[in-house]
């Protein structure tokens, strides 16, 4: 993907996360842009970008890059109360998003923007461990495999209803498939 390409496809995104996050009354924040970027990556949505695991769960460099040179071109601005960041596109384009890859997501994307950052950094670790064991369906003894390895990344600061509500939150949007017996 040409560059500027890559960036109009964030700006569009930010938009409209921007929209629905402002539906929803989160806010747009950096760890936020981070978390849906990787879900919809993961969904088939080519932003181009590697992920890495991070301390807030999926994380890239690139797109972190990315996202202070639109701040530098005057797309957008960041606002900081020293802890968080806001992002704030700076012009609202109404062409945003209409490719088919994206309208097939629509649902999805309008979904993320209901969870805060601290929910989607969940939802994204989550997956993120999901596909390292390279897992497309989930039973008993894979998700009890699963939810260890979560509480070794992230320690008691999630519970495990929290992780098995990211479990089921995955499998709803397809990320995974059930196979177990209810």
């Amino acid at each position: 993907m040409v560059d500027s390409q890559k960036l109009l496809k964030l700006f569009d995104l930010i938009n409209e996360v921007s929209d629905f996050c402002t539906q929803s009354g989160n806010k747009v924040g950096k760890k936020l842009i981070q978390k849906i970027v990787y879900l919809l990556q993961r969904k088939g949505i080519d932003f181009g970008y590697t992920f890495s695991i991070h301390y807030y769960g999926p994380y890239s460099s690139q797109l972190e890059f990315d996202i202070h040179r639109m701040e530098l071109n005057g797309l957008i601005n960041i606002e900081s109360d020293g802890y968080t960041h806001k992002i704030i596109p700076v012009e609202n384009r109404k062409d945003v998003l209409n490719s088919k890859e994206t309208l097939n997501n629509k649902e999805l994307i309008k979904s993320l923007c209901n969870f805060t950052a601290r929910e989607l950094e969940l939802i994204a670790t989550v997956d993120y461990v999901i596909s390292q064991m390279k897992l497309d369906k989930l039973d008993n003894k894979t998700e009890k495999i699963l939810i260890e390895r979560i509480f070794k990344l992230k320690g008691n600061k999630y519970s495990e209803e929290e992780i098995k509500n990211a479990i089921e939150f995955l499998i709803k949007y397809n990320f995974l498939k059930p196979d177990k017996i209810q």
